[in-house]
């Protein structure tokens, strides 16, 4: 089903890729991002990369390249799951070029919720705990 402009309804929106994309890897939105027709993750890279309140390195810490949020659906409408996933691989691949070693390039810098404590508290009965 594709999105529809408010004046008018036949006039397609385009999917919000970036904020999508962003918003999976950082956990947080980054305004401004707009809506595009196909994602352009060289371009997105540069943008969460420069972004303000970046360490010298230009990381934000701590989290892994491979660290994926949940997106909010209404960032999702008008994306295929599997061109999303797709697209994301590609993404944190252009991010991990450009992290210094060791270093995830954009995460969110903030607290655990309750439920990323509980997951990593939560160990297998035979580790001795």
């Amino acid at each position: 089903m594709a999105l529809m402009c408010a004046e008018s309804s036949r006039v397609p929106l385009k999917p919000r890729w970036h904020e999508a994309l962003a918003y999976a890897v950082t956990g947080a939105e980054v305004p401004g991002l707009g809506r595009q027709a196909r994602p352009d993750v060289v371009a997105l890279a540069e943008v969460l990369l420069a972004e303000p309140g970046r360490d010298p390195g230009g990381t934000r810490r701590p989290a892994a390249t491979t660290a994926r949020h949940v997106v909010p659906r209404e960032l999702l409408a008008g994306i295929g799951a599997a061109q999303f996933w797709a697209v994301l691989a590609d993404l944190q691949r252009e991010l991990a070029r450009h992290a210094p070693a060791g270093r995830s390039p954009v995460t969110q810098s903030r607290a655990l919720t309750a439920e990323e404590r509980r997951l990593l508290a939560d160990v297998p009965p035979h580790h001795g705990h």
